[in-house]
Protein backbone atom coordinates (compact mmCIF):
# COMPACT_ATOMS: atom_id res chain seq x y z
CA UNK A 1 0.00 0.00 0.00
CA UNK A 2 1.12 3.47 -0.92
CA UNK A 3 2.60 5.67 1.96
CA UNK A 4 -0.05 8.26 0.82
CA UNK A 5 -2.92 6.27 0.84
CA UNK A 6 -1.93 5.00 4.49
CA UNK A 7 -1.78 9.04 5.46
CA UNK A 8 -5.02 9.36 3.87
CA UNK A 9 -6.68 6.58 5.93
CA UNK A 10 -4.87 7.58 9.40
CA UNK A 11 -5.76 11.54 8.52
CA UNK A 12 -9.57 10.60 7.63
CA UNK A 13 -9.90 8.11 11.37
CA UNK A 14 -7.91 11.37 13.28
CA UNK A 15 -10.19 13.42 12.01
CA UNK A 16 -13.38 12.08 13.13
CA UNK A 17 -12.22 10.89 16.36
CA UNK A 18 -11.04 14.64 16.52
CA UNK A 19 -14.45 15.60 15.58
CA UNK A 20 -16.33 13.18 17.95
CA UNK A 21 -13.64 14.85 20.78
CA UNK A 22 -15.35 18.38 19.31
CA UNK A 23 -19.13 16.52 20.32
CA UNK A 24 -18.13 16.30 23.78
CA UNK A 25 -15.42 18.55 24.95
CA UNK A 26 -16.00 22.43 24.59
CA UNK A 27 -13.42 23.90 23.17
CA UNK A 28 -15.12 26.83 20.81
CA UNK A 29 -14.49 25.00 17.54
CA UNK A 30 -10.55 24.84 17.58
CA UNK A 31 -11.32 20.90 17.77
CA UNK A 32 -13.64 21.49 14.93
CA UNK A 33 -10.92 23.63 13.04
CA UNK A 34 -8.51 21.10 14.01
CA UNK A 35 -10.77 18.29 12.29
CA UNK A 36 -11.31 20.83 8.70
CA UNK A 37 -7.44 20.68 8.57
CA UNK A 38 -6.95 16.61 9.28
CA UNK A 39 -9.79 15.89 6.70
CA UNK A 40 -8.57 18.88 4.02
CA UNK A 41 -5.37 17.01 4.25
CA UNK A 42 -6.41 13.86 4.08
CA UNK A 43 -8.46 14.65 0.83
CA UNK A 44 -4.92 15.71 -0.53
CA UNK A 45 -3.18 12.58 0.34
CA UNK A 46 -5.73 10.36 -0.95
CA UNK A 47 -5.35 12.76 -4.19
CA UNK A 48 -1.60 12.04 -4.80
CA UNK A 49 -2.86 8.24 -4.05
CA UNK A 50 -5.57 7.65 -5.74
CA UNK A 51 -6.96 10.90 -7.83
CA UNK A 52 -4.29 10.05 -10.99
CA UNK A 53 -4.00 6.46 -11.09
CA UNK A 54 -7.22 5.51 -9.65
CA UNK A 55 -9.70 8.05 -10.25
CA UNK A 56 -12.82 6.15 -9.52
CA UNK A 57 -11.45 4.83 -6.22
CA UNK A 58 -10.33 8.89 -5.20
CA UNK A 59 -13.96 9.14 -6.07
CA UNK A 60 -15.22 6.62 -3.42
CA UNK A 61 -12.96 7.99 -0.81
CA UNK A 62 -14.19 11.69 -1.46
CA UNK A 63 -18.19 10.09 -1.06
CA UNK A 64 -16.67 7.89 1.92
CA UNK A 65 -15.97 11.03 3.46
CA UNK A 66 -18.65 12.73 2.72
CA UNK A 67 -21.15 10.05 4.46
CA UNK A 68 -18.98 9.86 7.20
CA UNK A 69 -18.65 13.11 8.76
CA UNK A 70 -22.40 13.97 8.84
CA UNK A 71 -22.96 9.86 10.28
CA UNK A 72 -20.29 10.64 12.96
CA UNK A 73 -21.59 14.01 13.96
CA UNK A 74 -25.24 12.62 14.36
CA UNK A 75 -23.88 9.67 16.31
CA UNK A 76 -22.22 11.77 18.31
CA UNK A 77 -25.54 14.45 19.19
CA UNK A 78 -27.28 11.21 19.74
CA UNK A 79 -24.78 9.73 22.05
CA UNK A 80 -24.53 12.94 24.13
CA UNK A 81 -27.52 12.94 26.42
CA UNK A 82 -27.12 9.66 27.24
CA UNK A 83 -23.63 9.75 28.94
CA UNK A 84 -22.94 11.42 32.11
CA UNK A 85 -20.83 14.49 30.66
CA UNK A 86 -24.38 15.03 28.33
CA UNK A 87 -26.71 14.63 31.46
CA UNK A 88 -24.68 17.18 33.14
CA UNK A 89 -24.26 19.81 30.52
CA UNK A 90 -27.62 19.54 28.67
CA UNK A 91 -30.61 20.76 30.49
CA UNK A 92 -33.35 17.86 31.01
CA UNK A 93 -37.06 19.08 30.57
CA UNK A 94 -38.51 19.51 34.16
CA UNK A 95 -40.48 16.59 35.39
CA UNK A 96 -44.66 17.82 35.74
CA UNK A 97 -44.59 17.33 39.72
CA UNK A 98 -41.79 20.10 40.02
CA UNK A 99 -43.36 22.35 37.13
CA UNK A 100 -46.97 22.05 38.95
CA UNK A 101 -46.14 24.66 42.23
CA UNK A 102 -44.73 27.08 39.84
CA UNK A 103 -48.16 26.79 38.07
CA UNK A 104 -50.73 27.25 40.83
CA UNK A 105 -48.99 29.94 42.25
CA UNK A 106 -48.73 31.71 39.00
CA UNK A 107 -52.25 31.41 38.45
CA UNK A 108 -53.30 32.52 41.82
CA UNK A 109 -50.61 35.30 41.42
CA UNK A 110 -52.80 36.39 38.00
CA UNK A 111 -56.12 36.35 40.29
CA UNK A 112 -54.72 39.71 41.63
CA UNK A 113 -54.58 41.63 38.36
CA UNK A 114 -56.32 44.76 38.37
CA UNK A 115 -56.59 44.85 42.11
CA UNK A 116 -55.09 47.82 44.33
CA UNK A 117 -52.65 47.73 47.09
CA UNK A 118 -50.37 49.43 49.19
CA UNK A 119 -46.01 49.47 48.72
CA UNK A 120 -44.67 48.34 52.44
CA UNK A 121 -41.17 49.06 51.09
CA UNK A 122 -39.38 51.28 48.24
CA UNK A 123 -39.73 49.63 44.91
CA UNK A 124 -36.42 49.71 43.32
CA UNK A 125 -38.04 47.95 41.22
CA UNK A 126 -38.30 45.33 43.22
CA UNK A 127 -39.93 44.99 46.73
CA UNK A 128 -42.58 44.34 48.88
CA UNK A 129 -46.35 45.31 48.19
CA UNK A 130 -49.73 44.41 50.57
CA UNK A 131 -52.58 43.37 48.88
CA UNK A 132 -55.98 42.21 50.48
CA UNK A 133 -53.48 41.84 53.51
CA UNK A 134 -51.37 39.49 51.86
CA UNK A 135 -47.88 40.55 51.38
CA UNK A 136 -46.45 39.91 48.21
CA UNK A 137 -42.93 40.10 45.98
CA UNK A 138 -43.64 42.83 43.52
CA UNK A 139 -41.58 44.52 40.52
CA UNK A 140 -42.36 48.35 39.36
CA UNK A 141 -43.00 48.95 36.06
CA UNK A 142 -39.80 50.95 36.02
CA UNK A 143 -40.59 53.62 38.10
CA UNK A 144 -39.62 54.07 41.74
CA UNK A 145 -42.59 53.52 43.99
CA UNK A 146 -42.07 55.17 47.34
CA UNK A 147 -43.36 53.10 50.55
CA UNK A 148 -47.08 53.65 51.49
CA UNK A 149 -47.91 54.58 47.93
CA UNK A 150 -50.75 53.08 46.29
CA UNK A 151 -50.09 50.66 43.83
CA UNK A 152 -52.00 48.66 41.16
CA UNK A 153 -51.21 44.99 39.86
CA UNK A 154 -50.77 45.04 36.35
CA UNK A 155 -49.45 41.72 35.60
CA UNK A 156 -47.32 38.84 36.84
CA UNK A 157 -44.07 38.08 36.07
CA UNK A 158 -42.57 34.37 37.64
CA UNK A 159 -43.57 34.67 41.47
CA UNK A 160 -43.55 38.38 41.19
CA UNK A 161 -46.40 40.71 41.00
CA UNK A 162 -45.69 44.07 38.55
CA UNK A 163 -46.90 47.16 39.53
CA UNK A 164 -47.65 50.54 38.90
CA UNK A 165 -48.43 53.91 40.64
CA UNK A 166 -52.43 53.88 40.71
CA UNK A 167 -54.90 55.00 42.78
CA UNK A 168 -58.08 52.54 43.98
CA UNK A 169 -61.06 54.25 41.73
CA UNK A 170 -63.68 55.11 43.75
CA UNK A 171 -65.85 51.94 42.89
CA UNK A 172 -63.03 49.93 44.58
CA UNK A 173 -64.71 48.44 47.55
CA UNK A 174 -66.91 47.39 45.23
CA UNK A 175 -64.47 44.71 44.03
CA UNK A 176 -64.22 41.20 44.88
CA UNK A 177 -62.72 40.78 47.75
CA UNK A 178 -62.34 37.47 48.02
CA UNK A 179 -58.69 36.12 49.43
CA UNK A 180 -56.96 33.72 47.31
CA UNK A 181 -55.49 30.91 49.13
CA UNK A 182 -52.30 29.95 49.52
CA UNK A 183 -50.60 33.28 49.24
CA UNK A 184 -49.91 34.01 52.48
CA UNK A 185 -46.92 32.23 54.24
CA UNK A 186 -46.11 31.66 58.07
CA UNK A 187 -42.32 30.86 58.80
CA UNK A 188 -42.26 28.61 61.99
CA UNK A 189 -41.30 30.12 65.25
CA UNK A 190 -37.74 29.16 66.51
Amino acid sequence: MDSNAVFAIGLLIVGLAILVAEIFIPSGGLLGVVTFLSLLVSIIFAYRAWGVSHPNLFGAYCLLLLLLVPTVIGTGFYMLPRTPLGKKVLLEAPEAENVLPYLEESRRLEKLVGRFGVARTNLLPGGLVEVDGLRLHAVSEGLMVESGASVEIINVRGSQVVVRPGNAPSSFTDQKTEEPTGLDFEYPSS
